[in-house]
C-alpha cells in the first residue's frame, strides 16, 4: 500500500521526538494516499497550503519567531530598560533580546507537545518533505505546469525554514526525505552542508515558479519565482559571511568556513539571482516610503509593486506587527479598541544619524506616541519623556484597514521587498570588482531623497561596504533583517558596542553628535485627517543647526520648550549609563544562536547536544 498523507497530521508527535513509536504506524484507511494526492493539482495546492499553515501557528512566526529573534541591533533595542532600574528578565523576548536566552526560556519555548518554535519548524520541514517527494513521484512536474510550480513552492519554503533554523539555532538536524522510524532521530549536522543543499533546491525553484500574478501567485502572500531568486541571494550572502560555529571547543567562535573560492560562487549566484529578477522587470521602487508600509496595513498583495514576498497568515486573523512592533497607541475606539505597540524601540542616537532630508526617518521612527488626552477627550502625539523614547514608527494603528481588536492584527510581515534586492545586487557586485552596483545601490538613495531614480542626485555616494551597512540601516530599520546583516559581516557586537559609544557621544554633545541641539521645541495643531481632532505635533530642535529659542523668537507660537538629549529623571540622565550598559547581557558574539530548548534534547534519544557554551 501507497504511504499515507496522514503523516502530515501527525508530523507533530513525530518531530517532537515522541518515543511513541506508534505515531509512525498509525492506521488511516479512509485517507488518501500519496500517488492519489500528489498526482492532481488540486489536492496538492491543499498539501502545499497545509506548509503555509505553519506560519501562523502558536508559537511560531505569528507570535514568538519573527517578532522576538531579529531585534536588539546597533539600531533597534527591547524596550522595558530605560528607568535606570535592575534589570528584570522573566520573559523569552527579555531573554532573546539581552543575549541571555536558556534551554528552558518560558512563552511556548520549552513546550513539551509540540506547539513550540523549534517543532514547529520542523513540521513545516516535514510537510515540505512529503509534498517534494510526492510530487516528484507522482505529480510530474515540469516548467510551466502547476505541478513544477507546487514543487518550486515546496523547495523554496523548506529553504526559508531551514535558513531560519541557521541563523537561529546554528547547526541543526538536516532533515531532506520525510521521516520513517529509522530517522526520527538525528544528530545536527553541519550548517554548510544544509546551505549547499538550499542553495541548489532553490536553482531548481527559481527555473519551475511561475512569475508573480498569475492565478497560483495572484497575491504576494504566496511564493513566486522571484521571492526564490531573492531567497536564493539571501542565503548566498549569508552562507559566504561571518557565523557563531564551535571548533573543537564548546566556546562560540564568529568565523567564516568557506573557502576564497566558495565565496566568490556564492557572491555571483547571489548578484545573478538579483539581476534575474531586476531583468524580469516585475517589481519597482515605490516613489513613497511611507507607502511600502501603508499599503502592508491595509493588506495591499498585488505584484507589481515593491514588495515580493510576504508572510501568509491564517485568512489574516494572525500576526502581531501592529500590535508588537508598531507605534506605539493608546485604545481610540476606532482604529484599535486596545492598546497597541512599543514592544521595541529604536536606539536614540540611531535617529541622528539620518540626514535630516531623509523621508526615511520621519516615516520609520518617531518621538512620540499616540495617547488619549482625557481632558480634551482626543487622541494625540505624546511627546516622549526622554530622548530614549524614539518609537519604531513603520507600522500605525490608524493605517489598518482592519481595526485592531486583540493581540492578533493580521498585518503581514514583509519578508522581500526589491530596495534589498538592489542592495544585494550592489554588495555582491562590489565583492566581485563589478561596475554595475553603484548605480544600483543609488537608485535606492535617490528614492530616499525624492530624486528621479535613474538620474544622478547630488545625494549619491560612492559604492563601499561601509556604505552599504549603513544604508541597509537607514532602509530596513524595525524589519528583521539588520540583525542577521550584522551576523553575516562579523560585526553584531562591535556595532551595538559603537551604538553605545555613539548615545554618551549624544548625551555629552560630543563627535558627530556637537551640532545636536539639547533642547527641542514643540506645539499642536490639528489633523482631521488622521482621527477626528487627533492633535498632532510639531517639533523644532531635532535637526543640526535649529537652535533658536522659539518661545522668545516666535511668542505667539504657542511653543513649549524641553531639554531633550540630555534631560535628566529624576538624578540621572535618560541616557544614563545603566540604559546605555545594558543594551545586551549576554556576549552578542558568544550569543548569537539559542541553545535547543532541553525539553527537545530529553526526547531526542540522546541525539541532540547543546555546544555554543549552554548547557544542555
Amino acid at each position: 500500500m501507497k504511504k499515507k498523507i496522514f503523516n502530515l497530521i501527525v508530523v507533530a508527535f513525530v518531530i517532537a521526538f515522541s518515543s511513541c513509536n506508534d505515531y509512525l504506524t498509525v492506521s488511516s484507511n479512509s485517507l488518501l494516499s500519496d500517488d492519489q494526492v500528489f498526482s492532481q493539482p488540486d489536492s496538492t495546492k491543499k498539501a502545499i497550503a497545509a506548509i503555509y499553515e505553519i506560519f501562523g501557528e502558536n508559537n511560531s512566526y505569528r507570535n514568538r519567531l519573527w517578532l522576538q529573534l531579529g531585534v536588539n541591533t546597533d539600531i533597534e533595542y527591547r524596550s522595558g530598560w530605560s528607568s535606570g532600574a535592575a534589570l528584570t528578565i522573566s520573559k523569552s523576548d527579555d531573554y532573546i533580546a539581552l543575549y541571555s536566552p536558556t534551554s528552558t526560556m518560558p512563552d511556548g519555548y520549552s513546550n513539551n507537545d509540540a506547539a513550540n518554535p523549534w517543532s514547529r519548524i520542523y513540521q513545516a520541514i516535514e510537510r515540505s518533505n512529503l509534498a517534494i517527494a510526492g510530487i516528484r513521484s507522482y505529480g510530474k512536474p515540469a516548467a510551466g505546469n502547476d505541478m513544477g510550480h507546487y514543487l518550486g513552492e515546496a523547495l523554496t519554503l523548506r529553504a526559508y525554514f531551514y535558513y531560519d533554523l541557521i541563523k537561529w539555532w546554528g547547526d541543526v538536524p538536516a532533515r531532506f526525505t520525510p521521516v520513517i522510524t529509522s530517522t526520527i532521530y538525528l544528530a545536527k549536522s553541519n550548517r554548510d552542508t544544509i546551505y549547499n543543499q538550499i542553495i541548489k533546491d532553490l536553482q531548481e525553484a527559481s527555473t519551475i515558479l511561475y512569475s508573480g500574478n498569475t492565478a497560483l501567485t495572484n497575491t504576494t502572500q504566496r511564493i513566486s519565482q522571484d521571492a526564490a531568486r531573492g531567497l536564493l541571494a539571501r542565503i548566498c550572502l549569508s552562507a559566504a559571511g561571518y557565523s557563531q560555529r564551535t571548533l573543537g571547543t564548546n566556546d562560540a567562535q564568529v568565523i567564516v568556513t568557506v573557502s576564497p573560492d566558495r565565496q566568490k560562487e556564492l557572491y555571483t549566484i547571489a548578484r545573478e539571482a538579483c539581476r534575474d529578477i531586476i531583468n524580469a522587470g516585475i517589481y519597482k521602487l515605490d516613489p513613497s516610503f511611507k507607502n511600502i508600509f501603508y499599503e502592508q496595513c491595509q493588506d495591499i498583495t498585488t505584484h507589481g509593486r515593491e514588495t515580493i514576498w510576504q508572510l501568509p497568515y491564517n485568512m489574516g486573523l494572525r500576526g502581531r506587527m501592529v500590535y508588537n512592533l508598531g507605534l506605539p497607541r493608546d485604545a481610540d475606539g476606532k482604529n484599535n479598541t486596545v492598546a497597541v505597540g512599543g514592544q521595541f524601540k529604536i536606539t536614540p542616537s540611531f535617529f541622528y544619524d539620518y540626514n535630516s532630508g531623509d523621508t526615511r526617518r520621519d516615516i520609520t521612527v518617531t518621538p512620540y506616541n499616540v495617547k488619549k488626552n482625557s481632558t480634551l477627550g482626543v487622541m494625540e502625539q505624546n511627546l516622549s519623556s526622554g530622548v530614549t523614547g524614539f518609537n519604531i514608527a513603520k507600522w500605525r494603528a490608524e493605517w489598518v484597514k482592519t481595526p485592531v481588536s486583540g493581540t492578533d492584527d493580521g498585518v503581514s510581515p514583509i519578508v522581500l521587498r526589491y530596495a534589498d534586492v538592489l542592495l544585494m545586487f550592489a554588495e555582491a557586485d562590489l565583492f566581485l570588482n563589478g561596475n554595475e552596483g553603484t548605480e544600483k545601490f543609488n537608485m535606492v538613495r535617490r528614492r530616499a531623497f525624492n530624486q528621479p531614480l535613474a538620474v544622478a542626485s547630488s545625494y549619491d555616494l560612492p559604492l563601499t561596504l561601509d556604505n552599504i551597512k549603513q544604508e541597509r540601516a537607514f532602509e530596513f530599520c524595525g524589519e528583521n533583517i539588520r540583525k542577521y546583516d550584522l551576523e553575516r559581516w562579523g560585526e553584531l557586537k562591535s556595532k551595538m558596542d559603537q551604538a553605545a559609544a555613539n548615545m554618551r557621544a549624544l548625551r555629552d554633545a560630543t563627535g558627530k553628535y556637537i551640532t545636536i541641539p539639547g533642547t527641542i521645541y514643540y506645539k499642536y495643531t490639528v489633523d482631521n485627517t488622521i482621527s477626528t481632532g487627533e492633535r498632532v505635533l510639531t517639533i523644532y530642535g531635532l535637526n543640526p543647526g535649529e537652535t533658536d529659542d522659539k518661545t522668545v523668537t516666535d511668542v505667539a507660537g504657542a511653543w513649549t520648550k524641553k531639554l531633550w538629549t540630555s534631560a535628566i529623571s529624576g538624578s540621572d540622565y535618560y541616557l544614563s549609563e545603566n540604559f546605555i550598559t545594558h543594551m545586551y547581557v549576554g556576549n552578542p558574539d558568544k550569543k548569537q544562536l539559542l541553545p535547543i530548548m532541553h525539553q527537545i534534547i530529553s526526547v531526542s534519544n540522546g541525539s541532540l547536544t547543546n555546544d555554543y557554551g549552554y548547557d544542555n
